[in-house]
């Protein structure tokens, strides 16, 4: 006789919820790629990288923000699930703005290529 273990309701929502997300990704990427393999030359797809990078960087600032608005849920969603005790969970809390101001620092330093732009502007001519 077979022995079947039921999964929690709450892990099926997660699997769900992903699964859908990652079929999503899927599909936009597959259309991204259908699009790029259209164009006829290599500079009209960096043209449109160059045109696409204004709107990578919002969305990575958009997904930086929502991380900073819902960390306070998430800790707690933590500590409910039992993951996180009370002191646990208080030090999450204070690490939130930490966490933020360093996924800020590292979009500016790699997305926004502020080390590029930094050594291009102090590599003048040497007098």
């Amino acid at each position: 006789m077979a022995v079947f273990s039921k999964v929690p309701p709450i892990r099926r929502r997660w699997f769900f919820g992903l699964s859908i997300l990652a079929v999503g990704l899927i599909f936009a990427v597959g259309a991204l790629l259908w699009q790029v393999t259209k164009l006829s030359s290599l500079s009209a797809v960096s043209e449109q990288i160059v045109r696409l990078k204004p709107f990578a960087g919002a969305i990575r600032l958009l997904l930086i923000a929502v991380l900073a608005a819902l960390w306070p849920w998430l800790v707690d969603l933590a500590n409910r699930s039992g993951r996180v005790d009370a002191a646990e969970r208080s030090r999450l809390h204070a690490l939130r703005w930490r966490v933020v101001a360093w996924l800020l620092i590292i979009e500016l330093m790699i997305g926004q290529d502020l080390f590029g732009r930094f050594f291009l502007a102090t590599s003048g001519p040497v007098a």
